[in-house]
């Protein structure tokens, strides 16, 4: 019997059924087909994709040596050059080939020690400008995002315009890239979206804006913190401001510095005695130990650190008084090691410590002069 034969049997027997079963046999072929075609579609692009990537990983090696070879050797190529010769190692230069391209260029922008003015030999070449102005129109926020993030690695200023219309989008993730990409990117008014940041910063978020500031401040345009620190009303946000200003060292804020120790979140006041140590204010002493005992733990613990940062040789008796009147076992160990570091004089106070104390405070000492051995 034939197959088609056997097929217009199956359909004068169907058409002896019941409607409803009808209607049951000939949706349940529909759905078989359909499911028989996607898996044989998903198999063919899942074979191709895993095809394309091996041969992608496969190049990756000889990608990266012309990279580098164009970067920092002192030949010179022309754009001709590098298009055919990145063409001979992938094949037909496609969408997947030039973000291959651009990936291996972020990772040795990332990885390398050397510095070179090259990458745009590269990324004229290649085309990525009008690559980059793809993945800014696709409708993938993954790739809009991933854009940010190449754009900024590999400095592209250019882009500002294009992540500026994601600044507002209602995508709270793809508005955060955006906003913090323009802080890096923008040469004309980076920081115009310091005022709107929302919600508590995470520490990852932390980490972006870090990154951000430092391009910003290693083109020399990183400006004072002290108007965000005065009057946002974001205290996540201040306190990382407070943080970077002295990692970067900014001067010129020490009033502001100084009025955020009577701010009512602790957590302010904290980072803001830290700033101050690490900023070496040292006419603040005075202060800090006059709020000592007003201050909750956080805040102590910061004085304490603030103080022997400064190591002025002038509140040895009063690191001394504070060991003990502390009961926490930790703030005593912390104020031990601000006393064992606290100059010569400090050594020696620390020393008539250990002869005078007795019972848990003893242990305590001795621990801070010899973490690594146990007493009992």
């Amino acid at each position: 019997m034939s197959f088609v034969e056997w097929f217009l049997t199956f359909v004068y027997r169907i058409k002896t059924y019941p409607l409803i079963i009808q209607i049951t046999i000939v949706l349940t072929l529909i759905f078989l087909v359909i499911t028989i075609c996607t898996v044989i579609i998903v198999y063919i692009i899942r074979k191709r994709y895993n095809k394309q990537q091996r041969k992608i990983q496969e190049n990756t090696p000889k990608t990266r040596m012309l990279f580098e070879d164009v970067l920092f050797n002192d030949k010179n190529y022309s754009a001709e050059e590098i298009f055919n010769r990145f063409e001979d190692i992938l094949g037909e230069i496609n969408e997947e080939n030039l973000d291959f391209g651009l990936d291996v260029l972020v990772q040795i922008k990332n990885e390398s020690e050397y510095e070179s003015n090259n990458y745009d030999e590269i990324i004229n070449a290649l085309g990525l400008i009008e690559h980059l102005e793809e993945k800014f129109r696709s409708r993938s926020n993954s790739k809009v995002i991933d854009a940010f993030q190449q754009a900024f690695v590999l400095e592209l200023s250019k882009f500002d315009a294009q992540i500026l219309q994601y600044a507002y989008s209602r995508n709270k993730k793809l508005r955060n890239e955006a906003r913090n990409s323009y802080l890096a990117l923008s040469a004309t008014d980076p920081y115009r979206f310091f005022n709107e940041i929302e919600g508590t910063l995470t520490k990852w978020d932390e980490i972006e804006l870090l990154q951000y500031l430092k391009l910003q401040n290693e083109r020399g345009n990183l400006e004072g913190l002290g108007k965000w620190i005065n009057y946002s009303k974001n205290k996540s946000l201040v306190i990382f401001l407070v943080k970077m200003v002295g990692h970067f060292k900014q001067k010129g804020i020490d009033d502001i510095l100084i009025e955020k120790l009577d701010d009512e979140d602790a957590m302010v006041r904290s980072v803001s005695i830290d700033t101050i140590g690490i900023l070496n204010l040292k006419q603040i002493e005075p202060t800090l130990i006059e709020r000592y005992y007003t201050e909750p733990e956080i805040c102590q613990v910061a004085i304490i650190k603030t103080i022997q940062k400064f190591n002025t040789g002038l509140s040895l008796s009063f690191l001394q008084q504070a060991f003990d009147d502390s009961n926490n076992t930790d703030t005593k160990k912390i104020i031990a090691e601000a006393i064992l570091n606290y100059s010569y004089e400090g050594r020696v106070a620390f020393q008539n410590l250990k002869t005078t104390l007795k019972g848990f405070d003893q242990t305590i000492l001795q621990h801070v002069e010899t973490p690594l051995i146990k007493f009992k």
